[in-house]
């Protein structure tokens, strides 16, 4: 379809955008890319890839540039098996919050945190793949790092990797298109909780927390994760609080001194929301509360 508005026509990545009615400041356009290398040599030519569009809506282009249309692409929908759940990038947070096998997963954990994650409406366009492709300011991230998720994306290659390598590694900052999550299937006895810190549900967190316990046959703590996100960085694993809960009972002693090495240990920063000094508080609380909920809920 010929660009509106007089715009000149130009290929891109071997595919032509089209330019219907947009009001946003800087898109020029969109791709309707054929096929994922299509996609990519768009991405890597300035293009922005998009499926609900969310936070470009929020977050203009600074600079003109065209959106790549990933909806168009098969990748949709949630598959469950033996070893877990997939989920493809273009799926959405309402459809995910719906599925009846993530919302049985670990006791509701997932459903628990998407009915806390902007609006319904938000989550009826806002997809899993652009959530994580963005990495920041996410009520998911952190429950998905405590799942010990995976993602799996497209650089000219099929590639996946753990989540939390994927960002330590800085992959989401490269021109590359997010296929999947996978979360693998839970082993029993565990649990896990997650806790968020708000004035609404619908506001970005002040902090946030997700924590996952599994037990071993002798009733201590085999593994463990400890998430805290929204510091305002990307939610990451406090591991001096994992090390310190492997091997001991989860009461009330190890919860608390989880909670306490949880405080002193986060990269906490003050913005406009929230002090450093509060964040710090208030991580002691959700981590503590997260622990307690786990512990009530294990043999």
């Amino acid at each position: 379809m010929s660009p509106r508005h007089g715009r000149k026509t130009r290929t891109v990545g071997g595919a032509v955008p089209y330019s219907p009615r947009v009001s946003i400041a800087n898109v020029l356009g969109f791709v309707r890319p054929a096929d994922l290398e299509v996609a990519l040599a768009a991405v890597r030519d300035g293009a922005i890839a998009v499926s609900g569009g969310t936070d470009v809506m929020l977050h203009a282009p600074t600079t003109p540039r065209l959106l790549v249309d990933l909806t168009v692409l098969p990748l949709s929908g949630i598959s469950q098996h033996e070893g877990g759940i997939t989920v493809g990038a273009t799926t959405t947070l309402s459809e995910m919050l719906e599925h009846p096998g993530l919302a049985r997963y670990a006791d509701g954990v997932i459903a628990e945190m998407m009915r806390m994650v902007g609006s319904p409406l938000l989550r009826n366009r806002a997809t899993i793949g652009g959530h994580v492709a963005r990495g920041r300011l996410s009520d998911v991230i952190p429950v998905l790092l405590a799942l010990d998720a995976s993602i799996a994306w497209y650089d000219g290659e099929h590639r996946s990797a753990p989540l939390a390598d994927f960002y330590a590694a800085s992959t989401h900052r490269t021109p590359m298109i997010v296929t999947s999550v996978f979360i693998p299937a839970i082993r029993r006895p565990s649990a896990a909780a997650f806790r968020k810190f708000s004035r609404t549900h619908f506001d970005l967190a002040i902090l946030n927390c997700a924590c996952r316990v599994d037990l071993g046959d002798d009733g201590t703590v085999s593994a463990t994760r400890v998430v805290v996100g929204e510091t305002p960085a990307l939610g990451a694993s406090v591991t001096d609080a994992e090390v310190m809960l492997h091997g001991r009972p989860l009461d009330p002693a190890a919860i608390d001194a989880a909670a306490t090495i949880a405080s002193a240990e986060i990269p906490a920063r003050g913005d406009d929301r929230a002090s450093a000094e509060y964040r710090r508080a208030i991580a002691a609380v959700l981590v503590r509360r997260c622990l307690s909920e786990i512990a009530s809920r294990l043999p």
